[in-house]
């Protein structure tokens, strides 16, 4: 029994993961089908948000039936518990990716895009995607420490979040023709703050999981 029990919660430890790296997939294809308006791809994100869901919620349930079947204490309890925090934090960062798949739909495919805004873009993508990766290698790893250092990065991305801001009301004020572009950029550059948030909560998790503490890295 208790042989079968290790495995059930090595298994969690694996679904967790594995929907880590699915959703990690949908922003980096997010962000690629917005800054190359690629419709075809923005479509599959509603696909991989559904298998996303579904993932999620088998997490939940085999979270759920080893609490009632194992009766786990301590270290065990604390670890479920963050599998199912840190699942639902994963599964609204897929919802980001989706809402950047939309903001990819909107566009205007005339529209003269801005390289600059493009590129902070891609920055602000590229500083997220290696939150995720690493969070979760983190999280297998059970690091403190690199939890703590990915968490210190959404600074990094909060900064360029307000270059997006005032590039952004420049260029609309100085050419209204561009607002809707300015809105997109806006709005692309919003669902990845809230991404970079919700990788520091799961770090947060981390280091509760390890240490016991509860912590507000900020």
């Amino acid at each position: 029994m208790r042989r079968s029990y290790v495995q059930q919660m090595a298994d969690l430890h694996t679904q967790l993961s594995d929907l880590g790296i699915a959703v990690n997939n949908s922003v980096e294809k997010a962000v690629q089908a917005y800054v190359e308006h690629d419709v075809e791809l923005a479509h599959e994100l509603f696909s991989d948000d559904l298998s996303i869901n579904a993932a999620t919620v088998e997490i939940e349930k085999e979270a759920y039936r080893l609490i009632a079947l194992q009766q786990p204490v301590a270290g065990d309890l604390r670890m479920i518990f963050t599998v199912l925090h840190a699942s639902v934090d994963l599964e609204r960062i897929g919802d980001h990716a989706v809402s950047i798949a939309r903001a990819t739909l909107r566009k205007d495919p005339e529209e003269v895009e801005s390289e600059t805004l493009k590129n902070i873009i891609k920055k602000m993508a590229e500083i997220v995607h290696s939150m995720i990766e690493d969070t979760i290698k983190a999280y297998l790893e059970e690091d403190v420490e690199s939890a703590r250092e990915i968490a210190a990065r959404d600074e990094q991305v909060d900064m360029l979040q307000k270059d997006i801001y005032r590039d952004s009301e420049h260029r609309m004020e100085k050419s209204p023709e561009r607002v809707t572009m300015g809105i997109n950029y806006i709005g692309v550059s919003n669902n990845l703050e809230r991404i970079g948030d919700y990788v520091k909560n799961i770090c947060e998790r981390i280091i509760f999981l390890n240490t016991g503490e509860i912590i507000d890295l900020g």
